[in-house]
């Protein structure tokens, strides 16, 4: 591997003995870049090598004899200090534990400035991190990728978030690339034999993590503005048509993101890049924000509504970034979520002002359902975790941090109130703007604009793992309707039967909001802050209809309801929103895993919402629905799971039929999105024959015109196709794949391959995994996939352990936690074991946590399939299956 290579020649530029493992693997704080020259040199078209010179004005905090900071795969160079106009000899010395060198100087220097310079050179990366190389046909790039800590892959640098400093970038490279920076270029100097130096404007104070370069044959859209700021969108070539509704996205939301923080656009320019291979969704890079394609580039006639739902999410959380984020930085990793958990609540509370039509905060209870399952694993973390190294900080860019931090944000607004939380939101961006924050300077802020404490409510949220069952009964005593509300730590079921006491004592301040049904078609809602374990709670209303735990789905916790509750809620649940009969859904097979509740009454309510309408709650009961399939098989047989999915397609048959499969004039998207979670229920959870024969059909006519068929159905109607689907229709889609002219027929044809039951046709999907056919960025997506797919995942768990040398390499730090978390899918002790093994023998560094909660996972599996057994038998005799 060319990076390899790179760090074994830079090993001759240091001394022979390397320095010993220290135990902080920080930066000295007394060491600090205040302005930072970088030009580099590079060609993407002409060969993999890339070389430059950085050069450092320091502020030495006290007398200084070493200089360390961070490199890694670069050789180094060309050593130069200087301290008032005087060269200091100087030398370098590996610390490869630390990814850093130290220059160690001839003589102590004094407190004041100092000039470090440095020549390096390195090869463009494979694995989508640092200055890496990326294709897109024949065309050659090279981009960045910095974050978490990748910048010393790219030149020498101080790598950590709170070493803020303004970067003049230029580079040398054939005259006929696009170049593009954080900074809008201030000239370009022609030089001989067809190049050319481009330098960009010095940048405001950055971390190095949101420093950016593309380099390379990019085409670029008319810009739009907001206010004073430029926006534009830049792509391969051939791909300008797809630009319009990024564009409207980026004018739209960032004009209510300045109007929310009252704050204009920080930054000289915005442009959109879309990058052909990316190892995140996007990257917040200031005023350069790169995009996977499929986040950024849509066609308006073939793009489904999530597709364009998810892009303008993701658009507007990197444009949240550019103050939350950028403007103001975490000083370290270990404080991640004030960028992550703000910028995801943002978008969706953006996005939502700007489409109310698209019920976004639904879109986001499907997030936040996922967060619930992995917090409820003892293998989970704080959404506040200590970070010791950049592996650490990479793990941490998970559900916790994104889904759960922004439900702990959102849960603080709804307590504190829109106007006094934007105020507090605001004087902190304000106070802090160009400098770098712990979470106690948003807690200020926030209390100071609302005249209330807010450390004590909200520090138990994000220091303490896991989340509270709140236990919820109400009793008449005295004449009046009270309830009892009791809290402990969730937990899942334990071996056995037994309840789990580790984590009992721990409670969190509740901000509770119930819900009670106060008429036929009325409700009401009730306000409470839980400060113990056990409280009580009057009731307004005598004698309510019906009480839901969680209104609107507010509160990062699980309502557990006694069963006449619950059947309360059953028959009203038309009174309750979709988001909250989402958590009803939700709230209710979390009971049933966590084993406070049947599995047959379970299934009775699941398949009572044969009649819903929104397409959400459809979503939400397909999942467990779908879990339960995979139980039934593993606990019971394949005849059994057969039984159960033949109960699905009755229960939603007549829905999907009364729909039908043709979009009807005048439709709303609602009508549009339920059509297409009805097709996935009865035909790919269902298996109904006569529902998957028609949508092989409808596959059909897609394949030849893409107007055949509603936009929204196209990923079922393909899945289910590839289900059923011989070679001839294998290669067909290797061929669409590749002659698609959007990104998301790319990836729909190419993820399909992945779905098909054949095992040749299995073998080869797998084998493509190896190969330019499937993308680097798009590795641990397939094989996650496959995972699971009944048909494959044997297959492609054997694969993965014995081609996992050259797979590894295919799948970048933050993108191997995939396939490592979807091998519960597998089930067994047999395969837990082959499991730990496999990645206790071929360790992954960023994916220490994945391991241990996929272990944790294939447990809680089995328990629960031990002890479901019979009951389910007995729901399916009682069904006449």
């Amino acid at each position: 591997m060319p990076a390899k290579r790179a760090k074994k020649k830079s090993n001759k530029k240091a001394k022979a003995t390397a320095k010993p493992r220290r135990k902080s693997i920080r930066l000295s704080p007394h060491v600090r870049p205040t302005e930072v020259d970088v030009h580099v040199e590079v060609d993407p078209s002409r060969g993999d090598a890339f070389q430059g010179e950085v050069i450092h004005r320091l502020k030495l905090a006290r007398r200084t004899r070493v200089i360390e900071l961070h490199a890694d795969d670069l050789r180094l160079s060309r050593v130069r200090v200087e301290v008032d106009g005087r060269r200091v000899g100087a030398s370098l010395v590996r610390c490869p534990d630390r990814e850093t060198v130290e220059v160690q100087l001839a003589e102590g220097v004094p407190a004041g400035d100092a000039t470090l310079s440095l020549a390096f050179r390195g090869k463009l990366r494979s694995d989508l991190r640092g200055l890496y190389s990326a294709r897109s046909g024949e065309r050659r790039y090279a981009f960045t990728q910095l974050e978490a800590a990748d910048a010393r892959r790219f030149f020498p640098c101080f790598d950590e978030p709170s070493f803020k400093a303004r970067f003049q970038i230029s580079v040398t490279t054939a005259a006929e690339n696009t170049v593009l920076s954080n900074g809008a270029a201030e000239k370009t100097v022609p030089l001989s034999g067809g190049r050319k130096t481009v330098h960009f404007e010095r940048t405001p104070p950055l971390s190095t993590y949101l420093l950016a370069l593309a380099v390379g044959d990019l085409e670029v859209s008319a810009p739009t503005k907001c206010g004073p700021t430029e926006i534009r969108v830049w792509h391969v070539p051939g791909k300008g048509a797809l630009t319009a509704f990024a564009l409207e996205t980026a004018r739209e939301t960032l004009a209510r993101l300045e109007a929310y923080f009252d704050l204009p656009y920080p930054y000289s320019k915005l442009d959109l890049v879309a990058v052909p291979d990316f190892e995140a969704g996007a990257m917040e890079n200031a005023g350069a924000v790169f995009f996977r394609e499929t986040l950024l580039l849509v066609d308006p006639t073939t793009v489904t509504l999530q597709e364009k739902k998810r892009v303008a999410e993701v658009v507007c959380h990197e444009l949240a970034h550019m103050w939350y984020g950028d403007l103001v930085t975490m000083a370290w990793w270990d404080d991640l979520w004030l960028n992550e958990a703000f910028a995801t609540w943002m978008a969706f509370h953006v996005v939502d002002s700007w489409k109310p039509e698209w019920k976004m905060w639904n879109d986001f209870q499907h997030y936040r359902s996922a967060a619930l399952g992995m917090d409820a694993l003892r293998g989970t973390h704080p959404i506040y975790t200590p970070v010791r190294n950049p592996q650490e900080a990479t793990e941490n860019f998970d559900l916790i941090t994104y889904e759960k931090g922004a439900s702990v944000v959102r849960m603080i607004e709804r307590y504190l109130g829109a106007e006094s939380f934007r105020a507090g939101v605001r004087n902190y961006i304000e106070a802090n703007q160009e400098a770098n924050t712990v979470a106690s300077d948003l807690w200020d802020a926030l209390s100071e604009a609302s005249g209330q404490e807010v450390e004590p409510i909200v520090r138990a949220w994000i220091e303490q793992p896991g989340f509270p069952l709140l236990r919820i009964r109400r009793e008449r005593k005295d004449g009046q309707t009270r309830l009892l509300l009791r809290q402990e730590r969730f937990a899942p079921l334990p071996a056995k039967g037994k309840r789990a006491k580790a984590g009992s004592s721990a409670s969190w301040p509740i901000p509770w909001v119930g819900r009670v049904g106060t008429g036929k078609e009325r409700s009401r809602t009730i306000r409470h802050l839980m400060t113990r374990k056990r409280e009580i709670v009057p009731l307004p209303q005598a004698r309510p209809r019906f009480l839901y735990g969680n209104a609107d789905e507010g509160g990062f916790f699980r309502p557990l309801h006694e069963p006449a509750e619950l059947q309360a809620l059953t028959s009203s649940r038309s009174a309750l929103s979709a988001v909250e009969r989402m958590g009803l859904v939700g709230h209710a097979w979390a009971a049933v895993r966590g084993g406070h509740a049947e599995v047959g009454p379970m299934l009775d309510l699941l398949l009572a919402f044969g009649d819903e309408k929104d397409p959400d709650v459809l979503k939400a009961v397909a999942e467990p629905l779908g879990e339960l399939c995979e139980t039934a098989k593993r606990a019971l047989g394949p005849d059994a799971s057969q039984k159960l999915r033949a109960r699905i397609a009755l229960a939603f048959g007549p829905s999907l039929e009364t729909c039908g499969l043709d979009a009807r004039k005048r439709e709303t998207d609602d009508e549009r999105l339920q059509r297409a979670v009805l097709l996935h229920l009865v035909g790919q959870l269902g298996e109904d024959e006569a529902t998957r024969r028609e949508a092989v059909k409808r596959c059909q006519l897609y394949l030849d015109d893409r107007a055949a068929i509603d936009p929204n159905l196209a990923d079922t109607v393909v899945a289910i196709a590839a289900g059923d689907g011989d070679e001839a229709l294998f290669d067909r889609f290797l061929v669409e794949a590749e002659a698609s002219t959007t990104p998301q027929e790319r990836r729909r044809f190419l993820m399909a391959v992945g779905a098909f039951r054949e095992p040749a046709l299995v073998r080869r999907a797998l084998e493509l995994c190896l190969t330019e056919t499937v993308k680097t960025q798009d590795v641990a997506i397939l094989l996650t996939r496959m995972l699971g797919n009944r048909a494959a995942r044997e297959a492609t768990w054997a694969f993965m352990q014995r081609r996992w040398k050259r797979l590894a390499k295919r799948m970048p730090p933050m993108m191997v936690t995939r396939p490592i978390e979807a091998t519960p899918h597998l089930g067994g002790r047999r395969y837990r074991k082959e499991v730990a093994r496999f990645f206790s023998e071929h360790p992954v560094a960023t994916g220490q946590r994945a391991v241990k909660q996929a272990l944790e996972q294939f447990d809680l599996d089995r328990v629960f399939d031990e002890q479901t057994r019979k009951p389910l038998e007995k729901w399916l005799r009682a069904q006449g299956l």
